[in-house]
């Protein structure tokens, strides 16, 4: 197999770059020049940038050789993600690699902040020693308030519970059980988190809840507050004019609107105010973290898998292992149904069984889309541009919950088409099982490679399949039959040992009461 070709155009770290370069042909540099990108992008399988190039719609178009682009980081703003989805490019970040030094950091603003560690300095530097001036104030039995419990949040309560501070959160994205599980108060409302907070700390991305006046003024008097997220998530004038009038007694600030700040910026003129570099994730440990997370993934996406830190794809919140079995068995579904039914006739129905995870729906709508859409399109599709290539080819898909005597399962069928129905389940040790062909049931593990046919129920059939595959030195494993009725039409699938000569396929299809046959195998 060729090895897929990776452009890298930012320093990756030597760690990073090593597990690529087991994988993958790699060209690096330190800082390639942004013009010369665009001449670029046409020659590589996956290209990882950082910061300081923007892969614009321009430079992600017209290039069908590119199927993955990264940023090593967790921000993807200098990517476009409408324009990667529709070209059917993954976009891979590495969110949470850099959880830990961005938590650190957080405390270490904290404390900086709380203690008037930066005045501190500088009057001992200046030759001072008047210790009452920078009384400070502990954490400990302090009331800490969390926006947004991902992963930099989890972390951030964890410390925080080290210090035996009292620790609540609010995040509208989460269930109950996610703040049970790290010994956090969910707080419903913004505002009621708000005026509970002695010190609050924001980290959501951009999109999260903007704090400007009115809810910087709910905080109790002498609050402080944090941010090592995102800039522009707290209005830096508002917060500059409530540290100058004491409402607010001190704060942390990693990130800023503007990068760097302007020299006038208020937040550089108030008191009391802990700043830093965006510095929130360097760390010599989650720089390596973020460029192995980023190689990873990248790897993996182009193995045609769904890795974790895939942007532009709703991969669901199981583990890893779940996401490769549950792949697998919509690649299946999607591309035999497709095989068995050549014309469009109407919408698709994907049932999804009792047991199957509903944070996977989205996920599993656009694997079966890309599945069956695969060999029907001229265009790359995958489970990123599923969507849009379904939409252009008016095909809808609808998703229902299936109260089947298999939990477990996934199928799809034409709407109106209970007939036209192809099931599987997912057992507990992985295999993928037949359990619904043509709405005939039935009971197999699904093989690497088979032989489907769609025949008359009549004597003699089945024993002239048999002679046809031996005589071509074709081993069977299994064979599964399955019918309506007596005399109906019937289906077999039968598992073979070896690939199945196009030869064979033409003489099966010319037997007497065969209505198809169709090859299948997995690469």
């Amino acid at each position: 197999m060729t090895r897929p070709r990776i452009l890298v155009t930012e320093s990756l770290g030597p760690k990073g770059l090593s597990y690529l370069a087991e994988h993958a042909d790699v060209d690096s540099h330190d800082l390639l020049d942004p013009k010369l990108l665009p001449g670029l992008m046409g020659e590589y399988d996956a290209v990882i940038i950082r910061s300081a190039h923007r892969l614009t719609r321009e430079l992600l178009s017209g290039h069908p050789r590119l199927k993955v682009v990264a940023r090593a980081g967790a921000g993807v703003d200098n990517v476009d993600l409408n324009a990667a989805t529709e070209f059917g490019i993954a976009v891979i970040n590495a969110p949470g690699a850099n959880a830990i030094a961005a938590a650190e950091h957080t405390f270490a603003l904290m404390l900086a902040a709380m203690r008037n560690v930066p005045q501190g300095g500088g009057h001992v530097r200046e030759g001072g020693w008047n210790r009452a001036a920078f009384l400070g104030r502990e954490l400990y039995d302090k009331r800490l308030g969390i926006i947004g419990l991902g992963r930099v949040g989890r972390q951030v309560a964890r410390i925080a519970l080290g210090f035996r501070m009292v620790v609540a959160a609010y995040d509208p994205f989460l269930p109950s059980e996610i703040f049970r599980t790290h010994h956090v108060e969910e707080v419903t409302s913004l505002d009621a988190l708000l005026v509970r907070s002695d010190v609050l700390t924001i980290h959501t991305p951009k999109s999260g809840p903007k704090l400007g006046e009115r809810e910087l003024g709910l905080l109790p008097l002498g609050a402080v507050v944090m941010n090592v997220a995102r800039g522009g998530l707290i209005d830096e004038t508002a917060l500059s004019q409530l540290l100058q009038a004491g409402r607010i007694q001190a704060a942390g600030i990693d990130v800023f609107s503007q990068e760097p700040p302007r020299l006038d910026s208020p937040l550089l003129q108030a008191p009391h105010v802990a700043l830093t570099p965006h510095l929130g994730g360097s760390t010599h440990e989650a720089m390596v973290e973020v460029g192995l997370m980023t190689c990873r993934g990248v790897l993996e996406a182009l193995d045609n898998h769904s890795p974790s830190n895939l942007v532009n794809v709703p991969i669901p919140d199981v583990p890893d292992d779940d996401v490769k079995s549950l792949g697998r068995a919509m690649s299946l579904l999607g591309q035999i149904f497709s095989r068995l039914h050549a014309k469009i006739a109407g919408s698709l129905v994907l049932t999804v069984g009792q047991d199957i995870p509903r944070s996977a729906i989205p996920w599993l709508r656009q694997s079966a889309l890309a599945a069956f859409l695969t060999d029907r399109v001229d265009e790359r599709v995958n489970t990123v541009n599923a969507l849009v290539v379904a939409e252009r080819q008016g095909l809808g898909v609808l998703v229902e919950e299936s109260h089947s005597h298999w939990p477990d399962a996934l199928g799809l069928r034409w709407e109106g088409h209970p007939e036209s129905e192809v099931a599987f389940s997912i057992t507990s040790d992985s295999q993928v099982i037949l359990r619904i062909l043509e709405g005939i049931p039935m009971d197999m593990p699904w093989p690497k490679m088979a032989i489907f046919t769609r025949h008359q129920d009549t004597p003699g059939v089945i024993g002239r399949i048999g002679t046809l595959v031996g005589e071509f030195n074709v081993n069977i494993g299994q064979l599964q039959l399955g019918r309506r009725q007596a005399g109906d039409e019937a289906v077999l699938v039968m598992s073979v040992d070896a690939r199945v000569p196009e030869d064979l396929r033409t003489l099966l299809q010319e037997q007497p009461g065969m209505h198809a046959v169709e090859v299948f195998w997995e690469e």
